[in-house]
């Protein structure tokens, strides 16, 4: 979902879905992984002439999981925790307790890691640029040139961390 459309939705025969979330309260990157194989991939935003505070733009992201979901029908939620934002310690307690309440509801278990342990099990160490992390994704699921944004790379970093951990979509 990028801007709030979809596309059909894709093939992705051969095992469990995982949604691999990067998520924030502007903007969530999302991945969609069949099995060890990355799919579709999108961002959740809120319109940018809208001021929300914490309160409303998490709940928009939760509205709009509810619509990715029914689209992917994931088996489970890897979520890669914000890091180096500016926001009050509040809101990301907000993320954190919203997601996990979503996910909940979904009946859909959901796998938590920091981005400091996202990066470290991509590319060793957790004091890296989004570049960086970007070109290890490429390289690791053969995308060079593939046009994607910061947070669609860092889902799928997300994904590639919860995979190595778990084997599998679940």
């Amino acid at each position: 979902m990028t801007g709030g459309h979809y596309t059909p939705r894709p093939d992705l025969a051969g095992g469990p879905v995982l949604l691999a979330l990067n998520a924030g309260v502007q903007e969530t990157g999302w991945a969609v992984f069949r099995g060890k194989r990355a799919g579709p991939t999108g961002n959740i935003r809120l319109p940018r002439q809208r001021r929300l505070d914490a309160v409303d733009r998490v709940r928009h992201l939760a509205a709009a999981l509810d619509k990715l979901a029914a689209w992917c029908e994931p088996a489970a939620i890897a979520y890669g925790q914000p890091a180096g934002v500016r926001w009050p310690e509040p809101a990301l307690e907000l993320l954190d307790t919203a997601l996990a309440k979503w996910s909940a509801g979904c009946r859909l278990p959901l796998y938590t890691y920091p981005a400091a342990v996202v990066r470290a099990a991509l590319l060793g160490h957790s004091r890296v640029p989004p570049e960086q992390l970007a070109y290890a994704v490429m390289v690791r699921l053969e995308l060079i040139g593939c046009p994607k944004s910061t947070q669609e790379w860092a889902a799928l970093a997300v994904g590639c961390c919860h995979l190595d951990r778990w084997g599998n979509g679940r």
